[in-house]
């Protein structure tokens, strides 16, 4: 009977052995880190006329197409599209003080 409990644990302990130590438990694994929105305005490079949006990853200059409108102003505290719609660099901040601009 005891020389049965060694084979036993012979058995057991590889099983735990290929567990990864570093890895957290599943019940406390965070969800997968959440990207920006395609349409989402990223940043703003460059000043004055040679100024460049990074919209989703990409780089656009006044006059590119964003989907089917046309990027008609790029501003420092945002992107303006052709169909009247602004994206903001700082949108909680826009939306308080809609009527304050820096440009």
């Amino acid at each position: 009977m005891w020389a049965l409990i060694p084979a036993l644990l012979l058995l057991v302990l590889p099983a735990k052995a290929a567990q990864d130590p570093t890895r957290p438990p599943s019940w406390l694994s965070a969800p997968a880190a959440q990207s920006r929105p395609a349409g989402e305005l990223q940043s703003i490079l460059g000043d004055g006329s040679n100024r460049q949006a990074v919209i989703g990853g990409e780089i656009y200059r006044e006059g590119d197409r964003l989907g089917g409108n046309r990027i008609t102003e790029i501003r420092r505290d945002g992107v303006k599209l052709s169909n009247g719609e602004f994206l903001s660099l700082f949108p909680k901040f826009s939306e308080r003080t809609q009527e304050t601009r820096w440009d």
